[in-house]
């Protein structure tokens, strides 16, 4: 597929015994789950190989999915099917949907956000101008709206929220 062509031949490597990985310590893993497999070694169980990030690329996760039961019919030739999934932190949104989804206040969404990208209390007040005191003020209110009880619950909270593509929020 279009996709995965893209990854060729910098990550992936279409060879005529088996598909390879370009990273040596990856190809290295990666052969031995399929020779596993071929050799019916592992049954039904997913195998994962890293892939470190590189230049601009960041790191992949390479899913060898074994084929099994009906999926036969249709892969008849095939031992799995490969799924590569890129490692993207998920951006923190904005303080415009921060405020909107949690009833928070400008100033409110502006530290939770700050939080969010795994800023310090005194990192936000120095960004904004205000006392310590005023931030760590603000942020138990957010605590409060969002029903969280620590700093580092309301990070991963943030980290991982995702506005979903097109929305009218983005």
């Amino acid at each position: 597929n279009t996709l995965f062509d893209r990854l060729v031949p910098d990550v992936m490597q279409d060879r005529t015994d088996r598909l390879a990985l370009a990273a040596p310590a990856a190809d290295a893993l990666f052969a031995q789950a399929v020779g596993a497999l071929d050799h019916g070694l592992i049954s039904g169980e997913v195998r994962s190989v890293p892939i470190a990030a590189q230049d601009e690329r960041p790191p992949l996760i390479v899913h060898l999915v074994p084929i099994r039961g009906a999926a036969r019919d249709l892969f008849d030739r095939a031992l799995a099917i490969v799924i590569v999934t890129p490692v993207v932190p998920a951006e923190v949104p904005t303080a415009e949907v921060l405020q909107g989804l949690f009833d928070l206040t400008p100033a409110e969404a502006r530290v939770a956000r700050g939080i969010g990208e795994g800023r310090t209390v005194e990192a936000i007040a120095i960004a904004f101008g205000i006392s310590r005191e005023t931030v760590r003020n603000q942020l138990k209110a957010v605590l409060a709206k969002t029903g969280l009880g620590r700093q580092v619950e309301l990070a991963g909270l943030l980290a991982g929220a995702k506005v979903p593509p097109g929305s009218s929020a983005e």
